[in-house]
């Protein structure tokens, strides 16, 4: 789906986006506020990461344009918007219960839990979350996770200067991040993340889940269970739509960059590890809304 930047403010039901990373040098800030300014949705959900408290407590870095995606945000609530936040492992200052009631009590229009249930217009439940609980190096082995972080920072700065290389050759603009790529792939076999998501997807009696964490958009769907990432704002910049009529779409900021959506048999050995696997494999269920 090819998305007019230029076209009028569109009104869609849902609208879901994760880890816009602001504070990161390497946020797409910018095409974030115009994505925002181009749409008014029902309900606005931000499955975490959407501050970078580790970049933003390591060195303070707040540009206009951060100001200026928060009033896009106030301005959205005033109109009628419905804010839900899940916090994420950048973010994760905001899980603490001091924090939410602070903002009760301050006036922001914004609910805070760990977990949603999004019912769509067609009836069915996804799970939001942002998905760090589930990622066994960043739960048990967070020091690792930070320190990733600084490596990918370097590498993120050599990419964007390839990708202008890229275009002033007339090539179209590309998001060289081969490096991390392996690494996350190795991350989430370590931990299993998807499997891990899968089984506690089936535990809650969802049709599906809708997360962040990992960066990497895409939409997968195997035994009647939908696997959703809404990806990031650092390189894909990409958002989850669902529209009036119930249908959902992976938009991208950029046409030619459309996130891919596939139907996939879980594997054999993934369906066994289900069966086997004890409750103690999944985190217990924390605070949720249905919405």
């Amino acid at each position: 789906m090819n998305i007019d930047l230029k076209a009028q403010e569109r009104s869609v039901r849902t609208l879901v986006v994760s880890d816009v990373h602001l504070g990161s040098r390497h946020a797409q800030a910018e095409h974030f506020l115009t994505y925002l300014q181009q749409i008014r949705p029902e309900q606005l959900f931000i499955l975490g990461d959407f501050l970078d408290g580790w970049e933003l407590g390591f060195r303070w870095r707040w540009k206009p344009v951060y100001s200026q995606i928060i009033n896009r945000l106030f301005d959205l609530a005033e109109g009628g918007t419905e804010l839900y936040y899940t916090p994420g492992n950048h973010d994760q200052f905001l899980r603490c219960p001091e924090v939410a009631r602070f903002l009760q009590k301050s006036g922001v229009c914004v609910n805070i839990r760990d977990e949603f249930i999004i019912r769509t217009q067609t009836g069915k439940r996804y799970l939001a979350l942002h998905g760090d609980r589930f990622d066994t190096l960043e739960v048990e082995h967070q020091w690792f996770s930070v320190f990733l972080s600084y490596v990918y920072s370097p590498l993120l700065t050599i990419n964007r200067w390839i990708s202008k290389w890229m275009r002033f050759q007339g090539s179209p603009y590309r998001a060289c991040a081969t490096l991390k790529h392996h690494v996350k792939c190795a991350a989430r076999f370590f931990s299993c993340f998807e499997l891990k998501m899968y089984r506690y997807v089936q535990d809650r009696g969802c049709d599906g889940v809708i997360c962040g964490h990992i960066h990497t958009p895409g939409i997968m769907t195997s035994d009647n269970i939908t696997y959703i990432n809404t990806g990031d704002w650092i390189e894909h910049c990409t958002a989850l739509v669902e529209h009036h009529g119930g249908e959902l779409t992976l938009e991208s900021f950029f046409p030619e960059r459309q996130p891919q959506t596939a139907a996939v048999d879980f594997p054999e050995r993934l369906k066994e590890s289900l069966e086997t696997a004890s409750d103690g494999d999944c985190p217990a269920a924390l605070a949720e809304t249905v919405v």
